[in-house]
């Protein structure tokens, strides 16, 4: 039989820049006092408090909190980021108690993870600095928003942003903009894709770092799930693991580790594998809720049929509103979805979404080569139907981007060793035979051929030079 401790859920913390993160708790079991030791289960940390009272509106210092009540209590730690809504903290126990502490967890914790990913850079190059400061504020107090510093070649210092949903991404702009005024521009969001690669070699399988991606982003469940509907691994060999919110990466057999192995988490395009080394893409699946008048019925299941949609389920609400619920790739609805859905029902329809499974697709990946080099910053990952077409929407568009150079600029757009199109930007030509006015053929011929042969060699030898802002350009979100 357990022992009964003191236990307490955190259903919201803030953080205060006197007291640290103050952690907003419900105790259902026993009590707690100030300086008492308490350890945070999820987070596996322990804490001393100097402090918990309840709200009368404001914080009121308490002697203790009891069975039922809810209150705060001061952890003093600095970042929420440690205190995760949904953690459950104890009262220290022995030594016993402490080795068995995760059955002492209260059913519900769901751990936050981002599914929208997008880079983030200042309008003004010089406000980096203060764009990191200030995103490093604004995570203290949004657990949520995750975050990393990217040094690209291509697109200079940014941040590497993981948001929840597009709204959430929409709101640390707006916040950006108006605590700490900042203005800000948001790449195309991505969203995180599970690849699995043919060539065990790759530097991110040696050193384990996928593995241990997989476990702290919780995706490894979806490769489990995965390997097991595709028979890969047996059930009863995962069910456990599975359902178990807290396992330890250290406790897992080598046949599991094995399975998991060559898995890769993609937050962002040019972390993507070459396509000939990919062996399987699963991309995240939304469920969409989309209501709407029934006489636009048509055009909304002709636009979810363009966006890849498998339709679910259909009701009536009354005579005129339909409630359909489809199966839509996350990726294709966090775009202009929406705009086209109010678009496509003069604005009387609405939708709602949330995050379903993960799923195999017909997915490559689609290289652009600019002058014959691979650009990876412009790498991107699309549905095999629809690579065609986007292939020849960024290579026109790249066209129209990329000032001319001193030679030809050829722009192909392919899926591994195969183009499939191709934009060609023309040399800027000198008028060499404009002095020739009624001299002999032969000459300007030779003037055109000399031309030639050194615009040759000036191609063999030349790089192309892509300013900055045509990878903006290419990849700031509308």
């Amino acid at each position: 039989m357990q022992p009964h401790i003191s236990r307490a859920l955190i259903f919201d913390c803030v953080y205060d820049a006197y007291k640290g993160v103050v952690a907003y708790v419900k105790v259902v079991e026993w009590s707690f006092k100030a300086g008492e030791q308490m350890h945070l289960i999820y987070s596996d940390t322990d804490i001393i408090s100097t402090e918990v009272g309840h709200f009368s509106p404001e914080y009121t210092k308490d002697k203790t909190l009891s069975h039922g009540q809810i209150g705060y209590i001061l952890t003093w730690l600095k970042s929420v980021r440690d205190a995760q809504i949904g953690d459950t903290i104890i009262a220290h126990g022995s030594a016993d108690v402490m080795k068995h502490v995760k059955d002492y967890i209260i059913p519900g914790f769901k751990k936050v993870k981002p599914y929208v990913y997008a880079w983030m850079y200042p309008v003004d190059t010089n406000d980096y600095e203060k764009l990191k400061d200030s995103l490093e504020k604004l995570s203290l107090n949004d657990s949520a928003v995750e975050y990393s510093l990217e040094d690209s070649k291509a697109l200079w210092f940014g941040f590497r942003c993981g948001f929840l949903w597009m709204l959430h991404m929409d709101i640390i702009k707006e916040r950006m903009r108006r605590e700490y005024g900042i203005e800000t521009i948001f790449t195309i969001p991505t969203v995180v894709y599970l690849v699995k690669s043919k060539n065990l070699s790759v530097e991110e399988i040696k050193s384990w770092s996928n593995i241990q991606t997989l476990f702290s982003t919780g995706l490894y469940k979806d490769v489990l799930l995965y390997e097991k509907y595709t028979k890969k691994i047996s059930s009863e060999d995962i069910d456990d693991i599975i359902h178990d919110n807290t396992v330890d990466p250290s406790e897992i057999s080598w046949e599991i580790l094995a399975v998991l192995k060559p898995w890769i988490v993609v937050k962002s395009w040019s972390d993507l594998l070459d396509q000939w080394i990919i062996d399987v893409i699963l991309e995240p699946i939304a469920e969409v809720e989309v209501v709407g008048p029934k006489e636009y019925a048509g055009n909304i299941m002709a636009l979810c049929n363009e966006y890849r949609g498998t339709l679910k389920s259909m009701d009536y609400l009354d005579e005129n509103r339909v409630v359909r619920k489809y199966e839509l790739p996350f990726w294709e609805i966090i775009i202009d979805f929406y705009d086209r859905l109010k678009s496509a029902t003069k604005w009387y329809a609405t939708m709602n979404y949330e995050f379903k499974r993960y799923q195999n697709a017909d997915l490559v990946k689609m290289d652009i080569r600019i002058n014959n080099e691979k650009v990876e910053a412009l790498s991107r990952i699309v549905h095999k139907d629809k690579s065609y077409y986007l292939a020849r929407e960024v290579t026109e568009k790249l066209k129209t981007l990329i000032p001319k150079h001193l030679f030809t600029i050829p722009i192909q757009a392919g899926i591994g060793t195969k183009i499939i199109a191709r934009e060609t930007i023309p040399a800027m030509r000198k008028d060499v035979i404009s002095k020739c006015y009624g001299w002999d053929v032969t000459r300007k011929r030779k003037l055109l051929a000399k031309q030639k042969e050194g615009k040759k060699k000036m191609k063999a030898l030349g790089n192309v030079n892509v300013p900055w802002d045509v990878f903006i350009k290419m990849v700031t979100r509308d």
